[in-house]
């Protein structure tokens, strides 16, 4: 009976140090740890779709848009639990964009922009406005050009 009594007062003490290292996170860690991975994610899309057209000697459609952003992204990418978790967590907008094209995220609750990936630079998400103290709205990038300037 005592090694009952301290095995789950043991457990108790080990699920309440969980649930209480869970809660007190702050929610910036939580939301860069997501955001950051998500991030590179978008990145790894951008990459898929780019190298998929450019294999077939294609531009990026001038119609590119949410509907084949996803549709191609379920037929070629090889994490379909990636795609998922962009697509069911996320407000997401695509737009053809200069001959490649741009994909947003943003908060579905406060319609807060999270970050635009410009499919410029393929090693990295051009827009990470979760990083700015402001909250930016969820639309599209009007000057992106200068953000295409990879180094």
């Amino acid at each position: 009976m005592r090694r009952f009594v301290l095995t789950t007062t043991m457990l108790a003490v080990f699920l309440f140090g969980c649930a209480y290292q869970s809660a007190t996170q702050p929610s910036g860690e939580r939301d860069v740890k997501e955001y950051s991975a998500t991030a590179v994610s978008l990145s790894d899309f951008s990459m898929k779709i780019m190298a998929h057209y450019q294999a077939q000697n294609l531009p990026i459609p001038s119609d590119f848009d949410l509907g084949q952003f996803f549709a191609l992204l379920e037929k070629i990418y090889p994490d379909q639990s990636r795609v998922s978790s962009v697509k069911d967590n996320y407000q997401v907008s695509v737009r053809p964009l200069d001959g490649g094209y741009s994909v947003m995220l943003c908060d579905r609750q406060t319609g807060r922009k999270i970050m635009e990936d410009l499919s410029c630079c393929p090693d990295r998400v051009e827009i990470r406005s979760w990083q700015s103290d402001s909250i930016i709205p969820c639309v599209f990038e009007r000057n992106w050009m200068p953000l295409c300037k990879c180094q």
